[in-house]
């Protein structure tokens, strides 16, 4: 499962005495040109196959590796994700490719009403759009509503472990309603790093705030913050 404030705290505790936390350095990139002509997004097929190294943030521990493969393509495309730290799989659903139904990245998995772009329809540096749905959660019949607002910010050049990978870099801002009813404001960030060549993300960093309602007034607290970067893909 994916690093919650509990497992965050363990993480901290489980470092040697006197060990300076260094948290991850920004990845390696540099801006690049769009590519010449018509931008094609690879299509997904069964048995396609993205290795990641996912990472804490805060201490730069390296909390698992992750298999995501495609092992469905219809009523939804099906990606099941692979954790070599836990036995349990995830399981992310797309319809079409690039609109997100259920969504594995943050504290809980995430079941959407309306599917939500992971990507821009429209890959022009400058394009932003905005979207208000509900979601659910696994074995809680409650909806809760979230909103996302998304900029494209244009094209990179990531230097990863496996290479570099030209890719289309886009921000999005997220306000939600958590299930947690002490915390009053819940606010996150996601950056994604989408390449054409292989039809997904070559990296994806997110992160989060909220205000816990304490009985005294509020504090502040901070979500996992978390990254995914490619090792392999096929």
């Amino acid at each position: 499962m994916e690093l919650n404030r509990r497992h965050f705290t363990l993480a901290l505790a489980a470092l040697p005495a006197g060990c300076a936390i260094q948290p991850l350095p920004a990845l390696r990139t540099e801006v690049a040109a769009a590519p010449a002509g018509t931008i094609t997004l690879r299509r997904p097929a069964l048995g396609q196959r993205w290795t990641y190294r996912h990472s804490n943030g805060y201490n730069s521990a390296q909390l698992a590796t992750q298999e995501h493969e495609v092992v469905a393509l219809a009523p939804r495309v099906r990606i099941r994700i692979r954790n070599d730290a836990g036995p349990a799989d995830l399981e992310e659903q797309q319809q079409p490719w690039g609109q997100i139904w259920r969504e594995t990245g943050w504290d809980e998995v995430l079941n959407y009403e309306q599917a939500v772009p992971l990507w821009p329809a429209d890959p022009t540096p400058g394009a932003r759009s905005a979207q208000r749905t509900h979601y659910r959660i696994d074995d809680d019949s409650f909806r809760y509503w979230i909103s996302r607002h998304s900029t494209v910010q244009g094209w990179e050049r990531v230097t990863l472990a496996g290479g570099s990978q030209l890719a289309l870099r886009i921000e999005t801002f997220i306000r939600l309603q958590h299930r947690d009813v002490t915390r009053t404001e819940t606010t996150r960030r996601e950056t994604l790093w989408l390449a054409p060549e292989i039809g997904r993300w070559v990296a994806r960093e997110v992160s989060g705030e909220y205000l816990l309602s304490t009985g005294r007034g509020t504090t502040r607290g901070r979500e996992a913050w978390q990254r995914w970067e490619l090792l392999s893909w096929i």
